[in-house]
């Protein structure tokens, strides 16, 4: 991965410092802000339920007032005067009448709304009278009462009793609220009969405002209807701003009884008022609402940055002086290229962790020194080996001069039988002289054997013969050097030479499981005298040092081993399957790269 390619690339200090950065600072920052965050969230929640608590209050009172209006009701229905009055109104003068309804509506108000909004009254008789409490903006007009709605809904009875909102038609001089919020009721006598329709209207607005009085001026009160109109605002002096149209279309979707969401800089709260159905809001700009909050926030997210920076300095500070050691280390192991293993580090300038690592350092530098100085007396060791190797070769030089000169001289004398003899050992001679060739192919090795079985049937005079059996896929493979004859030679000396019948020698090669096998078999004595070998018999020498050169060159791939078999003795070589196959090169024959 690229980031993983990038980080591996920095240098050790800067990879300690981001790793501290990521594992520690950032989880820990992101922590506290989540935290922080959650504390926010708690906040906002409490002061959310105070103000739902603050609003419930207000709708009690609302709801305390409208049904302490509605039980008046009942107090007309129980006055007999009352029911007098709207039973038999030609009984007594008409002004006498209204003087009475008056009177009642003035005991009833002064008794129980004395310090609560204006209620007004008005009683509409079934005879064409009708009575106020408050003086009419407009003439009283029966037919036209009649005709309003209310009137109708209560007379019918078809309506379940509830508050609705509608115009304002007291005097304007002496109620100014626009609307009012109020109900219908028949009023019935002792036998449940309809006697009038009582009319109540309360001054929702000035409850409202009084309601609201006295909260802070950053707070804002709504009352909306179901239809996200607004009603009525909190105080004309205190200019609120009209509520956005996102804060209604939530208000309306969200189908809450209350709660409360904040809006872009808005935090709103609402409840529902049962009564007539209304949504009371209280909205308060969140700078103000949270000023506190900010301010421990501002305070908090600075001390955080403070800390972070600081905590990133002294990171930065700590993985540089983890990694100055390291660094000096590091020139000073360049300077052992350059001064020759002659550098220390003053150790006692170190201490801690770091002092057992300059004092492997120096350990290492003296280790070193010993081992080259060991090398460089291995090497003239060598040298002195190699000197006294080239000085060995010297005698097989002069016996392949000498047996050239015997060839010669054969040939020159007319016989065909010692020169050959002299080609065949010359072969073997000049294979022992090359010492940097451990593998050749299994046609050059079975070419030495042949020389080898020729000159050996001279001297047994023809007594014994060898049969190859291999296929030409094989002549590539790759053998050690010298590794067939010694097997052979064995076959000769210990097996065939010591019977009296014609001996007979077989070699065969084929491969099994990508391993070359080589089998040499005799007819001779057997693998009891083979055993028997002594160390310091010539043969035997042989064989063990082509044991000691396979397990050289294979390690524990190849094995040497001898198998008895019913006339004789076989000899098993099993090694990994090489070949190289020569391939053309102008005239000249070259070895391509060896391939298992």
């Amino acid at each position: 991965m690229p980031i993983l390619n990038w980080f591996s690339s920095l240098t050790l200090k800067y990879r300690l410092f981001l790793a501290f950065i990521v594992l520690i600072l950032l989880p820990f920052s992101v922590l506290d802000i989540y935290n922080f965050q959650k504390v926010k969230l708690n906040l906002q929640r409490k002061t959310s339920e105070q103000s739902l608590v603050q609003m419930n209050k207000m709708n009690e009172s609302l709801e305390s007032l409208l049904a302490t209006t509605f039980k008046t009701i009942t107090m007309f229905e129980q006055d007999s005067s009352v029911i007098a009055v709207l039973k038999q109104p030609e009984v007594v003068d008409q002004i006498m009448n209204q003087r009475k309804i008056e009177e009642r509506f003035r005991s009833v108000t002064n008794s129980l709304f004395i310090s609560s909004p204006p209620v007004f009254y008005t009683i509409v008789d079934l005879l064409g009278n009708v009575y106020t409490s408050f003086p009419p903006a407009q003439r009283l007009n029966y037919e036209a009462i009649q005709a309003k709605p209310w009137f109708k809904s209560a007379l019918s009875a078809s309506a379940p009793y509830q508050w609705q909102l509608e115009s304002n038609e007291v005097l304007f001089d002496v109620n100014k609220s626009p609307q009012l919020v109020a109900i219908s009721t028949p009023i019935r006598d002792a036998d449940s009969t309809i006697r009038a329709i009582i009319h109540i209207a309360v001054d929702y607005e000035s409850w409202f405002k009084s309601a609201t009085n006295g909260s802070p001026t950053s707070d804002q009160y709504y009352l909306i209807d179901q239809k996200g109109n607004e009603i009525v605002h909190s105080g004309v002096d205190k200019s609120p701003m009209p509520l956005e149209a996102p804060i209604i279309d939530r208000l309306l979707s969200d189908g809450s009884s209350n709660g409360f969401f904040i809006q872009g800089s808005t935090f709103i709260n609402y409840t529902v008022v049962p009564s007539f159905h209304a949504y009371l809001i209280k909205t308060v700009p969140s700078n103000v609402l949270f000023a506190e909050l900010r301010s421990i926030q501002n305070a908090y997210m600075g001390t955080l940055i403070f800390f972070t920076i600081a905590f990133m300095i002294i990171t930065f500070l700590i993985a540089s002086a983890v990694t100055r050691p390291l660094r000096l280390i590091q020139a000073k192991m360049l300077d052992v290229v350059r001064k020759e293993l002659k550098v220390r580090l003053p150790d006692q300038k170190y201490g801690g962790d770091i002092q057992p690592i300059v004092q492997a350092f120096n350990q290492m530098i003296v280790d070193m020194n010993g081992l080259v100085q060991r090398l460089k007396v291995e090497e003239r060791q060598k040298e002195a080996s190699r000197f006294q190797m080239l000085l060995s070769q010297m005698n097989p030089h002069f016996l392949l001069n000498t047996l050239n000169t015997i060839r010669w001289l054969a040939l020159e004398r007319g016989d065909n039988a010692i020169p050959k003899i002299c080609v065949s050992l010359g072969r073997l001679t000049e294979a022992g002289l090359k010492l940097d060739v451990d593998l050749i192919h299994l046609e050059q090795e079975l070419e030495l054997v042949r020389g080898y079985v020729y000159i050996q049937q001279f001297r047994y005079d023809q007594q014994f013969q060898v049969d190859y059996v291999y296929t030409d896929d094989l002549k590539y493979a790759l053998v050690p050097k010298l590794s067939l004859q010694p097997i052979v030679e064995n076959a000769i000396y210990h097996g065939i030479s010591q019977i009296q019948e014609k001996g007979h020698i077989s070699i065969h090669v084929y491969t099994k499981d990508a391993q070359l096998i080589l089998e040499v078999v005799d007819n001779g004595v057997g693998l009891e005298y083979s055993e028997g070998l002594s160390k310091e018999d010539h043969n035997g020498i042989a064989l063990q040092n082509l044991r000691e050169r396979l397990a050289l060159l294979f390690k524990k791939e190849a094995s040497l081993e001898f198998i008895p078999v019913s006339h004789g003795c076989m000899v098993r070589i099993q090694l990994p399957l090489l070949m190289s196959t020569p391939y053309q090169k102008g005239n000249d024959h070259h070895v391509d790269r060896t391939t298992r």
